[in-house]
């Protein structure tokens, strides 16, 4: 297949306020025949971008990025989904491996993608940023979005699926300051999700999970191999952890008064 081919694949993305990533995004996924932007408010030229590159524009108010998620590969018309963030983008290597699968119908249901994580300019090899193989390219109806908020998984339910050489480059953070808010964010949302499935915080989880999460990232993970920014992602994690079970314990607590 040419490589200026155009694939029978829907390029998938939700958006709030992210213009530069959004448009780095479809560039780096140009072969994709379709794009599918669900946009939540932005403010910025993120909806613009999206049209430049005569996206089709969904405007949608934010309820969870699984069903956000889930609304917009409905929206696909083309037979396979590549259902990325705004800050997630196809290597060189990658554009590559999806041509060459594509040069005929694809054998197998999904393929999995290895995302790599890029902290402030620089490619995170450890701290478990790397490898972590996602399924992110599949068949239209082979796999829908699930699992706990704001961490959503794809489930598969398709026969089979394959591995692609070359990285998905996600660039999750500028700065430090950008991590931290990020992260509170997060925290929120997950001890808001953990509270709705009533689960509550002990003492335990708020003093040993954090430090576990520490340990893990930094020693079994091999963090400290990623120098000062594996530190920093390791305190990050032990921060989120603390943050997420501190936020169900306040929910927990402030239910109970109102009763």
């Amino acid at each position: 297949m040419n490589e200026q081919a155009k694939l029978p694949i829907s390029l998938v993305v939700v958006t709030l306020n992210d213009a530069e990533y959004l448009e780095r995004c479809i560039r780096a996924a140009s072969f994709c025949a379709e794009y599918v932007v669900v946009d939540s408010g932005s403010t910025d030229d993120t909806v613009a971008v999206a049209e430049k590159y005569g996206a089709r524009v969904f405007h949608r108010k934010w309820n969870g990025y699984g069903v956000q998620k889930n609304f917009a590969c409905e929206q696909a018309s083309q037979p396979w989904i590549l259902c990325v963030d705004q800050d997630e983008f196809v290597s060189d290597e990658l554009r590559a491996s999806i041509h060459k699968a594509f040069h005929s119908d694809p054998d197998c249901d999904a393929f999995d993608l290895n995302r790599h994580g890029v902290y402030a300019g620089q490619l995170i090899n450890h701290s478990g940023w790397y490898p972590q193989w996602r399924t992110f390219l599949y068949r239209k109806g082979a796999a829908v979005w699930g699992g706990m908020e704001p961490h959503v998984v794809v489930e598969f339910y398709g026969k089979s699926k394959r591995r692609l050489q070359g990285d998905l480059l996600h660039y999750t953070y500028r700065t430090i300051d950008e991590h931290l808010r990020k992260n509170i964010g997060s925290a929120r949302a997950s001890g808001k999700a953990m509270f709705d499935l009533g689960k509550r915080a002990s003492w335990s989880d708020l003093c040993l999970r954090p430090a576990w999460a520490w340990f893990r990232c930094f020693i079994i993970q091999r963090g400290f191999l990623d120098g000062f920014l594996g530190l920093v992602i390791a305190n990050g994690q032990a921060n989120y952890t603390f943050l997420k079970y501190a936020y169900l314990r306040e929910l927990y607590f402030g239910s109970q008064t109102k009763r």
